[in-house]
């Protein structure tokens, strides 16, 4: 059964929000590069969203708008793109239609009925250096010359037509900065439309407000969940008098800093002074382990840290170390020389935590009790068995390298407490920046994770996903909200806009480079040349495209 919210299934509407957030990226990408070619006179045979078959179609003045049946991708045929010299050469039988004596349709279907038909004896549909279009054909009578519409079109089989490319008209005929912006545009488009949801993400909910005391919003699930609430106002941490929400994480952060996992807090609420003690929660991002929703008591006879709602990528020999586990021991050995760093028994989160905050390369291994089945009682012994060390699977640890890139702590804790959100125009403008370049600067840096050199590699191509892990992770984002599926759809966007921007042959950023080549030699790269490498790496591409989905499909189920 699929799970629903609000009476509607959520694979259906995340579906619909998948195809929605994929055809508007995609919509104005495309839009970009439409619009500049256009403006710089490239004939735009058509306008595409989607790949495969065309299900809906649209002519509009000269160029044909187009739906296809893959929501993945899609394109602007620009003229000049494809040599249509070559669909004519002398000797072939053709028909051709007249329109005040100018040629306004080249016959190529041979049942299709026309005005005159004969071989080619010469034509010249180019004009490249401004000469008139014109055609010779021989009917078996007579040798007869005419001159070609600019705007002529191509009749092929099934009535399908193009509109001839004159030079004038061709990609290749404009300069290096109208070609380079007709390039550009798809890409600065997507930067565009990410810069514009975050804007209306942040008029939606406002800046923080640091220089007040009052918790503006509480999280579910969390230590504060039932203790605090919105409103609120926090006076102390401990014994220590505070007024801001500034004061308030600094005295946090040194509570952190000591590994303190219990914090007591003053508050005002409705003008009574309460004092509240919560645990905080736990994150080791490095592996990641938490001690989220994890049941506070333990079953009788066994101690240790329960294992919470986990974001854990590892698997013990026994199965995954899942929520409702107990790990009660740590052995960790040195990456490159198997030397013993610990090899103790644990039974507090302040240990766990000072043990990885010391640990960078290394082998980790837990033993632990294992909850049999997910339905057990938590609290009845007989529900685990008992996993050891030896037995359990080798965990690696994000190494600090990796974490420091993708600008992650390695210890998290919370209380899940967020300060008053205030409406500040230029404040919510500046966050809307703020939050476009940590998206773009991420993409770099994941980049720098697959490909700069590392002693140890921790992220590689199959940690990529493709257009099945994007509709997953639109699932979870649903359930976040609204604001929450806006902002991954911003992410999204500029992720496209700068994948599209790499220096890689079949994507617009290895375009670009053939035009650096131009302006450098000052000499036209061959178009045979460019668009065979072009073609080789749209192949590697698409192969990469199906492992990197074949990986999606794996980790989905």
């Amino acid at each position: 059964m699929f799970l629903e919210l609000s009476g509607f299934p959520l694979v259906l509407l995340s579906l619909i929000a998948f195809v929605i957030i994929i055809g508007l990226i995609i919509t104005i990408h495309e839009a970009g590069h439409f619009l500049l070619s256009k403006r710089a006179g490239i004939l735009c045979h058509e306008f595409s969203i989607g790949m495969g078959p065309v299900i809906f179609h649209k002519q509009f003045k000269e160029t044909k708008f187009c739906i296809r049946a893959i929501p993945i991708g899609g394109f602007v045929s620009m003229a000049g793109e494809d040599n249509t010299e070559e669909l004519i050469k002398p000797g072939d039988e053709i028909g051709i239609n007249l329109e005040n004596d100018l040629v306004s349709e080249i016959i190529l279907d041979e049942k299709r009925e026309c005005q005159i038909r004969g071989k080619v004896v010469n034509i010249d549909i180019y004009g490249k250096n401004g000469e008139e279009l014109y055609i010779t054909l021989d009917t078996g009578i007579q040798s007869e010359y005419h001159p070609i519409k600019r705007n002529a079109l191509f009749v092929f089989e099934h009535n399908k037509t193009l509109q001839i490319t004159p030079y004038d008209r061709c990609f290749e005929s404009k300069s290096i900065l109208d070609r380079f912006l007709s390039i550009f545009a798809g890409p600065f488009m997507n930067f565009v439309l990410a810069v514009f949801i975050y804007i209306i993400v942040a008029f939606a909910t406002g800046v923080p407000n640091y220089n007040d005391n009052t918790i503006g919003s509480v999280g579910d699930y969390m230590p504060a969940t039932s203790l605090l609430q919105e409103g609120d106002k926090i006076t102390k941490v401990g014994d220590t008098s505070i007024s801001t929400w500034e004061e308030f994480s600094l005295e946090l952060d040194k509570l952190y800093e000591k590994n303190i996992t219990t914090i007591d807090l003053t508050i005002e609420r409705d003008n009574e002074t309460k004092n509240v003690t919560l645990d905080t929660i736990v994150y080791i991002v490095s592996i990641g382990l938490s001690n989220i929703q994890a049941e506070e008591s333990m079953p009788e006879g066994i101690s240790g840290l329960r294992v919470g709602n986990t974001a854990i990528r590892y698997q013990s020999s026994e199965g995954n170390l899942s929520n409702g586990d107990i790990i009660n021991h740590i052995y960790a050995t040195d990456y490159y020389t198997n030397e013993v760093i610990y090899n103790e028994s644990i039974d507090n989160w302040s240990r766990l935590m000072e043990i990885f905050k010391s640990i960078d390369v290394a082998n980790i291994q837990f033993g632990y009790y294992h909850l049999k089945g997910a339905d057990l009682d938590l609290n009845d012994p007989d529900s685990f068995e008992y996993v050891s060390y030896e037995n359990c699977k080798v965990i690696e640890p994000y190494t600090n390298e990796v974490l420091e890139n993708q600008r992650l702590e390695k210890i998290q804790q919370k209380i899940g407490v967020s300060p008053n959100s205030h409406f500040d125009f230029f404040g919510c403008l500046g966050q809307a920046f703020v939050n476009f370049w940590d998206d773009f600067s991420l993409i770099f840096r994941t980049l720098k994770l697959l490909i700069a050199p590392s002693g140890v590699r921790q992220v590689g191509v199959n940690d990529l996903s493709g257009f099945v892990g994007i509709f997953s992770m639109i699932e979870s984002y649903i359930g976040a909200g609204f604001l929450a599926l806006m902002s991954f759809t911003a992410l999204l966007s500029v992720n496209i806009g700068v994948m599209n921007l790499l220096p890689i042959p079949a994507l617009d950023g290895g375009r670009l480079v053939f035009l650096l080549i131009e302006l450098i030699t000052r000499k036209k790269p061959s178009k045979k040349v460019e668009n065979m490498i072009n073609n080789i790496f749209f192949i590697l591409l698409m192969i990469l495209f199906v492992y990197i989905t074949i990986h999606d499909i794996i980790r989905l189920f």
